[in-house]
Parts: structure tokens; C-alpha cells; sequence
């Protein structure tokens, strides 16, 4: 006999994953369509932003390294324009300890090495979902 492992379904939210890895951001997208209601994919900054207007996002996904700009500015940007609480879980190639203290200000507590394990994004998805909910 086959067991099927099951998969958690997370709490409610809108999901934005933003990296130029077009591979990479479609399988997450993938992965985090079972689990949450709506998860959209920007490949950029600009189109990330354009998003923000009919797309709400409860967090992002963000890649640190994107092209022309950084997704510490991305996410500042996404700040200014945002009206409510937005969650945040950097994803990088970089060494965590030259962007953590930069992200921790703006309010990025969640970050991850490349490459990851998507279980383990989702539970970091899960506790910013939390932690915005509590705000």
C-alpha cells in the first residue's frame, strides 16, 4: 500500500513572489498554490510594483537580488504604497549576515538561503502571516 503524504494548508493570505529565476519563482508559485488562495509572480521590481495597485499582497516573497535594484528597495517601495501591514521573506544567494541587519530594520524578520526547502518557506510564510495578523 501507497501512503500519501499530505500536505499542511497554511492560514489565509495573498502570496507575491518576486525573483528574476523564472524557474524558481514558478515553482514556488507551484508549491504555494496548493496551500494558499491566491499567489501571483513577478519576475522584477517594476512588475512587482505595478501589481501592488490591483493586488494586495499579505506578504512577499522577495528575491535580494534583482535586476537593476535590490529587493530591500523593492520592499521599502512596497511599504510606501502599501495601506496595511505587509509581510516579507527574503530569499537569497547572498551570505545572511551581510543583509540581516539592513532587512531586520525594515521590518524583514524571515530570510533564506538559496537553496531552500519550500516547507521550510512555508513555514516562514505561515509566521509572517501571523505576525501581520497580530499588528
Amino acid at each position: 500500500m501507497r501512503v500519501q503524504k499530505e500536505f499542511q494548508v497554511s492560514l489565509p493570505a495573498r502570496i507575491l513572489v518576486v525573483d528574476d529565476e523564472r524557474v524558481l519563482a514558478q515553482n514556488v508559485k507551484s508549491f504555494l498554490d496548493r496551500r494558499f488562495p491566491e499567489v501571483r509572480v513577478a519576475n522584477d521590481g517594476r512588475r512587482a510594483m505595478a501589481l501592488m495597485a490591483s493586488f494586495n499582497p499579505d506578504v512577499v516573497v522577495l528575491d535580494y537580488e534583482l535586476p537593476g535594484e535590490n529587493g530591500l528597495e523593492v520592499y521599502g517601495a512596497m511599504l510606501r504604497r502599501h495601506t496595511g501591514p505587509i509581510g516579507c521573506v527574503m530569499i537569497t544567494g547572498y551570505p545572511l549576515e551581510q543583509i540581516a541587519q539592513r532587512a531586520n530594520t525594515m521590518g524583514i524578520h524571515f530570510l533564506l538561503n538559496k537553496p531552500f526547502r519550500l516547507s521550510e518557506l512555508q513555514r516562514m510564510i505561515d509566521r509572517s502571516v501571523e505576525e501581520i495578523r497580530v499588528c
